[in-house]
């Protein structure tokens, strides 16, 4: 029975989002920003990019529902994640990230990192703590060492943090949709399957 409400709450949840929103017209400033100008010109299918912080609650508690979402709508459009960092925060949970991901296991690191700040008191910016959890994960340590400080994830690094103050990113989760509007969770008053509809809505905008 646990099981049968664990899949079937998000379901729910999204179904209650789209009800509510059915006679909702969106507009900008109350269920979206409107970046200007776009960044992103026109492409094949639809973009998200979600800007995420691996030391924000809230995009910890948007992560498994924004993985579920994106995986059952893999065909509709294109999908990426890009990890910044604020103020006196260091880049190595970023770095971390990339290098995971030029090694095959961003998923698992993204989550890893997700659960070793929040549910095991981890310092993620700790080389020595971001070792183990690359092990744990089933990574090389040596070549995970190597390409911590590698010039192409520093280019990475550094290629998240533009794109962050080109789109006006001022908070986390955000959702980049197209290149043309900023989303974040006040635009759904918190409800992530609201989220989600705003932004599959927005998919279809000009």
């Amino acid at each position: 029975m646990k099981f049968i409400v664990a899949v079937l709450a998000p379901l729910l949840g999204l179904l209650l989002a789209v009800s509510a929103m059915a006679s909702e017209v969106l507009q900008a400033g109350v269920h979206y920003d409107l970046i200007t100008p776009a960044t992103t010109a026109r492409m094949d299918r639809p973009e998200v990019v979600e800007v995420f912080n691996f030391k924000c609650p809230h995009c910890y508690t948007l992560h498994r529902e924004l993985k579920e979402w994106v995986k059952k709508n893999k065909d509709r459009f294109s999908f990426r994640s890009l990890p910044i960092f604020w103020g006196e925060q260091t880049d190595l949970p970023a770095r971390a990230f990339f290098v995971a991901q030029a090694m095959g296991k961003e998923a698992e690191m993204q989550m890893a990192l997700f659960k070793a700040h929040f549910d095991q008191n981890a310092n993620i910016e700790s080389e020595s703590d971001l070792m183990f959890i690359a092990e744990e994960i089933g990574l090389d340590n040596k070549q995970f060492q190597a390409k911590l400080r590698d010039f192409g994830i520093s280019t990475q690094v550094a290629q998240a943090l533009q794109f962050k103050k080109e789109h006006g990113v001022t908070g986390t989760p955000t959702l980049i949709v197209n290149g043309r509007y900023r989303l974040q969770a006040r635009h759904a008053a918190g409800n992530w399957p609201r989220l989600f509809v705003i932004a599959e809505a927005l998919m279809t905008m000009p």
